[in-house]
């Protein structure tokens, strides 16, 4: 009976329940049992291991070297062999948490099933970045055979309903270019230098900057085309097209080949035609709102976009960025509502979005972090009162669209942060030559800076100015890489508890805090040590690959990381919303999958790796 109960254990985990039932049978009649009473040393560190070892019942704790807390194991889970798969003595010490049966099968039975199977050496063998990486691909292909919209990531050059490109030239004139367009029955012409796109044409361009101004028709066409069009490439997906026409108001797009020659034009009665998106026409909402309140009754749509996306299937780094596109037109929109009720800008400035709008990376319950960056020759006493007054209209109206006030105060109301483009700029300076523990907080936040309406030219300036001289600053960055280490990341999960550092147990996980922000933070690490212009934590890991600090494989690790742990806060927070509930980014341990519970954990090891690297790789300016 005894042998019966330990194959029907066996089967029900990876990764014996993969191997053939023969198999299974004999490795049932080698397994010794064993008990321990809590308290009691199972694994000495340092000691020659001679044993594979399961946990039948009951539960152990691991400790690197007898110190530091390392795993805690329930039910069905493994321990005692890397040592046997080194060769080599034992780096930690297994204790007995409660009274427990283990299974033990011995040192050679072990290898003899590792060289022999490969899906049981496959298991034993992957470290944490090989699993992380196999659980976003079972992502990407649960995403590809869902039924919920696959259209939504087809790639824009199956939406094209033309094969065929009819364009014209610079030197063409505006007649001929009507003509043209008559004759192929087309609404829209590129414009192209030899097979280089230089601008495009609209019917709508002829009636409103030529007919309507009598503009002669022997006029070159590069009078009224826009110059230097948006283009998308022929393999980014509906999606991207949708969020570039939303986010830019425009209503046609130049899809491009591999050598950047032009191949179609895709325009948005095309796209909405093919997929139907209307929950997607949010953006379009807000901004032909005639009102802060109708503004704030768009923007309540946002909960809907969450779910809809997350069941179409669509990835983390497309679904921010449409949410975040939704961010952005609710902020343009109420400071254009706003400026038309108190006159234009006496003087230019720009608004100026923190933090996750900033990177392009909202999700559900984010809250505001904006300012006015304003030019320089603002006069508080003349133009003061204008812009407290646009500030408020827009922070209001914010709040009311369900992007409340920010905690921190950092809000465009906060005379701190509507100011001259000059005390930008001392502000950052001071940040970055005393780098206290507060100054440092402020990189998390204000380090991540995108203009979104008015002068963006103003930001910019900014923007270069920060990165080289926090480039340049050497201690500055060896304090900024150090306070990122010293984020708690989780250990992984016990039972129905997350297992701290501190071997605390909490019944809370706070994705935001403990997985997301520290990916982001290293992301900013490597940008600002690199002088990396990229805002967004997906561009900014990418660019960083080919910088010394970060290596392509170490970067390829942290974007599925941060894709692995973003998709599981979505599909959170889709459940909170068909629930009823408010989207947050804490989430109860119990309601995590088996899938998703081992795979955070390998996430947590992943940045807690990196973590420990730019602090040691910045280390060198503090003495």
């Amino acid at each position: 009976m005894e042998i019966e109960e330990i194959l029907a254990f066996l089967q029900r985990f990876n990764p014996f329940r993969d191997l053939p039932a023969e198999v299974l049978g004999r490795i049932s009649r080698q397994i010794e049992i064993r008990y321990f009473r809590t308290g009691t040393t199972i694994i000495e560190a340092d000691e020659d291991n001679a044993h594979f070892n399961i946990v039948r019942s009951g539960a152990v704790e691991l400790r690197i070297g007898g110190t530091e807390l390392s795993h805690r194991l329930g039910e069905g889970l493994c321990f005692g062999y890397p040592s046997l798969l080194r060769g080599s003595r034992t780096r930690n010490q297994v204790i007995a948490l409660e009274d427990s049966l283990i299974y033990r099968l011995g040192k050679q039975d072990f290898l003899a099933l590792h060289e022999k199977h490969p899906v049981f050496r496959d298991f034993f063998q992957a470290d944490e970045t090989q699993r992380l990486r196999k659980a976003v691909e079972s992502l990407r292909n649960a995403r590809d055979g869902n039924g919920g919209h696959p259209m939504l990531a087809v790639p824009v050059r199956d939406l094209l309903r033309r094969k065929s490109v009819t364009f014209g030239s610079p030197q063409m004139t505006i007649g001929e270019c009507a003509g043209l367009m008559a004759e192929a029955d087309v609404s829209t012409l590129p414009i192209c230098e030899n097979t280089r796109l230089v601008g495009i044409v609209t019917d709508k361009d002829l009636r409103r900057r030529a007919l309507a101004r009598q503009m002669p028709h022997d006029r070159p066409i590069s009078d009224i085309m826009t110059a230097d069009p948006i283009t998308l490439p022929e393999r980014e997906q509906a999606l991207s097209a949708k969020l570039i026409m939303s986010r830019h108001n425009i209503h046609h797009l130049p899809v491009v080949g591999d050598t950047d020659a032009i191949i179609g034009v895709l325009s948005a009665n095309d796209l909405l035609t093919r997929l139907g998106m209307n929950a997607l026409h949010v953006v379009a909402e807000i901004s032909e709102a005639v009102s802060p309140e109708a503004v704030a009754q768009a923007a309540q749509k946002l909960d809907q976009v969450i779910v809809y996306l997350v069941d179409s299937g669509v990835d983390a780094d497309h679904l921010a960025r449409f949410v975040s596109a939704i961010g952005e037109a609710a902020h343009k929109r109420l400071l254009q509502l706003a400026e038309a009720e108190l006159g234009p800008p006496p003087v230019p400035y720009a608004l100026v979005v923190f933090g996750s709008l900033a990177r392009q990376e909202q999700a559900g319950g984010s809250d505001q972090d904006n300012g006015f960056v304003l030019d320089d020759s603002y006069d508080p006493d003349a133009h003061g009162a204008y812009f407290a007054q646009l500030a408020q209209r827009l922070c209001d109206g914010l709040n009311s669209a369900g992007y409340v006030y920010c905690p921190g105060d950092i809000m465009a109301t906060n005379d701190r942060w509507r100011q001259p483009l000059s005390v930008w700029k001392k502000c950052y300076r001071d940040w970055i030559d005393n780098p206290d523990p507060d100054n440092i907080l402020n990189t998390t936040i204000f380090f991540d800076m995108r203009a979104i309406a008015g002068a963006s030219e103003l930001v910019a300036d900014l923007r270069s100015e920060v990165l080289q001289w926090s480039s340049a600053n050497r201690i500055f960055l060896s304090f900024v890489g150090r306070a990122a280490a010293k984020t708690r990341v989780p250990l992984g999960f016990f039972r129905n508890f997350l297992l701290e550092h501190d071997e605390q147990e909490g019944d809370v996980l706070d994705l935001k805090h403990q997985a997301i922000a520290p990916i982001i933070d290293i992301g900013r690490v490597h940008a600002l040590a690199a002088d990396l212009e990229q805002v967004s934590t997906v561009e900014r890991l990418q660019k960083a690959a080919d910088t010394p600090h970060l290596s392509e494989s170490g970067a390829a690790d942290l974007l599925d990381c941060f894709e692995f742990v973003r998709d599981t806060r979505f599909r959170h927070q889709a459940r909170q919303i068909r629930a009823g509930q408010k989207p947050t980014s804490n989430l109860d341990p119990k309601t995590l999958s088996g899938f998703e519970r081992e795979h955070l954990k390998d996430a947590f090891k992943v940045i807690k790796t990196h973590l420990d690297s730019i602090s040691r790789s910045h280390a060198g300016g503090i003495s």
